[in-house]
């Protein structure tokens, strides 16, 4: 059993494998030590289940970790969902509603057994070409993110899961993405100093810092983050003053296995994970060879006393972390986990009041008029989850709205208004933070039928004013299935506000 192997979280996809391919990788990884996985999807039950049975199968500290930047109904079924974090930005008292996503998150992730939550991201959403941050940041403002930030780790701590700040120092200012190529960043250290701002603002209290796979020249690196020790110990850890751990964003992306490729033929991803753990990374996530790395990093321990050290060090880290995160747990940990449902209603309110309408309200709102939908999915396709729109029907139908099911009129002869909903929002690989090709042509294809449709878009406002040239239209920020049906009661809410208490629609 490999010593090296309990710094890595293998992947776990129960979103994309059959559970039989999930169980053969974990035993295959518990069998070389594994330090514990980072699992995506599967129903809450299903995997509170597994979790519990995995850990009861090792003797070791087995961490499990997840993506839950929407809440923890982003990841695993059953459980709340929640806007991304520019949504909360958005709500009217945006401290308390961070407090709150933090809290419902953290809850969350401790009754399906997740005790690493890999959020929030810190980054800034400064440049509007940047494909992969977006809705993902609370904001452009280094002040705003760094208190929202602080607000969601300290509740989502005090329920008994440790958070994960991303991506250190600063993924916002980047225009590719991560997952594709190395981005450079080539602003002045005066502005990286603003991206550095909510790392700082949190480095006292977060559990653990994740590394961006970008470069920055003006502090001195031409490598990825995740390979600079003078950035991940001289600027985070003696300068910053942070003590947890140092994590790596995925070991497979080509921003970081392209940049450990460059620097020689034999430089393969087990000699990634060894020059990440040098610089100074603690826990390295999704190994693209778990067995291969871990092998690499047991011969470079014994070979080299730095390197063995260092994993010496990053394991004593390890279990001070994982102290740290239960002695701040909450007493009743185990009824403070279950998913009451005061969770799921401060979830729905949460959602509702996020949704923004964008524009001094050009449009007029005409009562008791029938609604047609046109959608436009510009994502992967997402299994399993019903058609963009038949959500939002429903709702509305359910608030009394008639929503027609074809292009046809109403029975007076009177064309219905068009309602166009666009789900687009910022994804790995996906390249672009405005709409795909195939996005666009069917966008085009609408507009120039219906040039009057009013916008409901399921990502960021920017791609408003791509949609119309006034900017109007309503902002529902992310694609889960709660933000659908949240759009719907608060466009039945404006309708009924500006009617009266009367059903209606919105034209432009």
């Amino acid at each position: 059993m490999s010593l090296a192997a309990r710094l890595f979280l293998e992947a776990l996809r129960f979103d994309l494998e059959p559970e039989d391919a999930v169980r053969r990788r974990v035993e295959r990884a518990l069998e070389l030590g594994v330090g514990g996985f980072v699992v995506f999807g599967g129903e809450a039950e299903l995997v509170a289940a597994r979790v519990a049975e995995w850990r009861d199968s090792v003797r070791h500290r087995l961490w499990i970790a997840s993506d839950l930047e929407r809440g923890p109904g982003q990841q695993f079924a059953g459980l709340p969902e929640l806007p991304p974090p520019a949504g909360l930005a958005a709500c009217p008292d945006p401290l308390a509603t961070a407090r709150s996503a933090g809290r419902i998150t953290g809850r969350g992730a401790r009754s399906v057994g997740v005790d690493l939550v890999l959020a929030p991201v810190l980054d800034l959403d400064v440049d509007p070409r940047n494909p992969i941050v977006g809705t993902r940041s609370f904001g452009s403002r280094p002040d705003d993110v760094s208190r929202l930030g602080r607000e969601w780790i300290e509740a989502c701590e005090s329920a008994g899961a440790g958070a994960c700040a991303k991506h250190f120092p600063g993924h916002g200012r980047t225009t590719t993405d991560s997952h594709d190529e190395l981005p450079v960043v080539d602003a002045g250290r005066a502005e990286l100093e603003e991206d550095l701002e909510p790392f700082r603002a949190v480095a006292d209290t977060v559990s653990a810092v994740m590394t961006a796979h970008v470069a920055y020249p003006s502090l001195g690196s031409s490598r990825p983050a995740t390979l600079e020790p003078h950035l991940l110990i001289d600027l985070l850890r003696e300068e910053m003053g942070f003590e947890g751990l140092v994590v790596t964003d995925a070991l497979n992306m080509s921003g970081f296995t392209d940049a450990v490729a460059s620097t020689g033929p034999d430089a393969g991803p087990a000699a990634g994970a060894v020059a990440a753990l040098l610089a100074g990374c603690d826990l390295l996530l999704y190994p693209a060879d778990l067995a291969a790395s871990a092998a690499a990093l047991d011969r470079a321990a014994l070979a080299d006393a730095r390197t063995g050290d260092r994993l010496e060090e990053s394991l004593r880290r390890l279990e001070r972390t994982a102290r740290r995160i239960r002695a701040g747990a909450p007493d009743d940990l185990e009824d403070s986990v279950r998913n009451t449902r005061r969770d799921f209603d401060e979830a729905e309110r949460i959602a509702v009041s996020s949704v923004e309408i964008v524009g001094e309200r050009p449009w007029r709102i005409r009562p008791a008029i029938p609604v047609r939908l046109e959608a436009v999915w510009d994502d992967r396709p997402a299994p399993d989850r019903p058609p963009l729109g038949s959500i939002f029907a429903a709702e509305l139908r359910r608030q009394g709205w008639t929503v027609l099911e074809d292009d046809g009129g109403t029975e007076d002869g009177e064309s219905p208004a068009t309602l166009l909903l666009v789900a687009s929002t910022p994804q790995a690989w996906k390249g672009t933070s405005s709409f795909t090709a195939a996005g666009r042509s069917r966008l085009d294809s609408i507009m120039a039928s219906c040039s009057n449709a009013w916008p409901i878009v399921f990502g960021h406002p920017r791609l408003l004013t791509e949609i119309r040239p006034d900017g109007a239209g309503m902002c529902a920020w992310g694609t889960e299935q709660r933000m659908e049906r949240s759009a719907a009661a608060r466009l039945d809410a404006e309708v009924r506000r500006a009617n009266g208490g009367s059903t209606g629609a919105i034209y432009a």
